[in-house]
């Protein structure tokens, strides 16, 4: 029975050891390695094949994400006039908010009205807040 248990340990420390090893090989593989230098460099030399060339003007495959976008807004540069449709969407949005800013303006000027804040302050009432401002502020000394 000892055999047997020594035997599997050792093997299992060998499984262990042997895929560590694999993995650290692996790692240190895709580290030292240069991806992008291995690529091949040669021109071409068909007129079909400079379609496929990665930086030519013509390519799909460019590098360059700028010039797709200054191609793209070369293109589009001038706009279509919105369709009918979409103004009447455009004024069909605006139409709630015109209305809620009429009933604002409304209660303001009802609140306004009922409140008398249009009137000046009473006399009385600016003496009033005078005295306790002033017995504010000496309770704080």
């Amino acid at each position: 029975m000892n055999r047997i248990i020594s035997w599997l340990q050792n093997v299992l420390v060998r499984v262990v050891l042997t895929l560590s090893l694999v993995g650290i090989a692996l790692l240190l593989s895709a580290t030292l390695s240069n991806g992008p230098s291995l690529q091949a460099q040669a021109e071409p030399l068909t007129p079909e094949a400079t379609k496929y060339k990665v930086n030519s003007q013509d390519s799909p495959f460019r590098d360059n994400e700028q010039e797709k976008v200054n191609a793209i807004f070369k293109d589009n540069k001038n706009p279509q006039p919105a369709s009918e449709t979409t103004k009447q969407i455009g004024e069909n949005l605006n139409k709630p908010q015109k209305t809620l800013k009429r009933n604002l303006e409304n209660v303001a000027d009802n609140v306004r009205e009922k409140l008398n804040l249009d009137q000046p302050l009473y006399p009385g009432t600016k003496e009033v807040l005078e005295d306790v401002g002033d017995a504010v502020r000496g309770d704080r000394d």
